[in-house]
């Protein structure tokens, strides 16, 4: 029986009726090239119908690796996690599926058992390569993996030799903090997690940009950090905080998360104050539960799916020894407009 003939992206593309720069881009995950979700789509499952397997992963199949790749991920059991990390789950298992690789959760509740984890991922070889959220300053997680097991970071690094998926956090912020200034808001909050994490330093930044162009004054009074990290509990108290201490309540909040925005939106509610009449509020990642919350909550979509598909995109090239460029990309945000920053109630006065 003679030997089967490897599938190209020739054979690809002849038989999903597109052309070969289309697979091509499709295959590469080309952020740069306009291609729709349903084409994408389309593409993906012809190639899988088909058996096409780039030649970079033919080379893995000679390397005898794992074929799993790990994504680190916080356990809450008492406080549920940011839906973000579910839809990059979802992305990242998605793409890992699509080349023949798995996906392995690391998950930790504190970070000291994350280095526990990471420590021992390293020791045993137990994935091929890594992908890492949240980066922050002096990251202990990055100096422990570095040059001893590939890895990809969902999130900003001062290092530009790591390779990196992330959003323009500072923009996203600004515009969100200029679409609450056009409502005509002056004192706006900052909800956010602690000032270690590049997230949230690049938000603050988007956010006072926003405030100094419109020649107001920055006012550290109206900043609330969530003890420890993301969630709705921890949004609330971050708020409830605020309102305790400040001289003068603000008339609107941005928040870096919808969990923590929803904290918010209940903390306001306890009080008496009206979302959107008393307070506006914003959140980020448009969680599924965003457009369903009272009053429907206005977001920054981060496409965090896109984010991990790429990341984990990325992660398989590096592990099969394919040539990376560029090793930092960004993905767009959206901004959501819904009923909760009040501009809703403005349109239909």
């Amino acid at each position: 029986m003679g030997k089967r003939r490897r599938v190209t992206i020739r054979d690809v593309a002849k038989a999903a009726g597109v052309s070969v720069a289309t697979v091509s881009s499709v295959l590469n995950n080309n952020s740069h090239t306009r291609i729709s979700e349903k084409t994408r789509e389309h593409v993906l499952r012809v190639a899988e119908k088909l058996g096409y397997r780039p030649r970079w992963v033919a080379k893995a199949l000679r390397k005898g690796l794992t074929y799993l790749l790990g994504l680190v991920i916080p356990l809450q059991p008492h406080n549920p996690l940011s839906p973000f990390f579910y839809e990059a789950v979802s992305g990242a298992i998605k793409k890992a599926r699509e080349q023949g690789w798995m996906v392995s959760i690391l998950g930790f509740h504190d970070r000291h058992e994350e280095l526990a984890v990471l420590r021992k991922v390293v020791e045993n070889r137990s994935v091929d390569g890594v992908i890492l959220f949240d980066p922050q300053i002096e990251d202990p997680r990055i100096s422990l993996l570095k040059g001893r097991m590939l890895f990809v970071v969902i999130g900003r690094t001062n290092d530009q030799e790591i390779y990196s998926v992330d959003n323009d956090n500072v923009e996203a912020a600004k515009i969100a903090t200029q679409h609450l200034i056009r409502l005509g808001h002056k004192r706006i909050a900052f909800v956010h997690v602690p000032l270690k994490f590049f997230t949230a330093l690049d938000r603050l930044s988007g956010y006072r940009a926003a405030l100094e162009e419109a020649g107001l004054k920055f006012d550290p009074e109206l900043l609330a950090e969530a003890e420890g990290y993301y969630g709705v509990e921890a949004g609330y108290r971050a708020f409830n905080n605020l309102l305790d201490r400040v001289s003068k309540l603000p008339t609107a909040v941005l928040a870096m998360d919808d969990s923590l925005a929803l904290g918010v939106i209940q903390a306001a509610n306890q009080r008496g104050l009206r979302v959107p009449d008393d307070i506006a509020v914003v959140g980020f990642n448009d969680s599924p539960f965003s457009a369903r919350c009272e009053p429907p909550l206005t977001t920054v979509r981060v496409f965090g799916e896109t984010l991990a598909t790429y990341a984990a995109d990325m992660l398989l090239r590096l592990i099969c020894g394919e040539p990376i460029a560029p090793k930092h990309i960004t993905v767009p945000t959206q901004l959501i407009v819904r009923s909760s920053c009040g501009a809703m109630s403005q349109k239909n006065s």
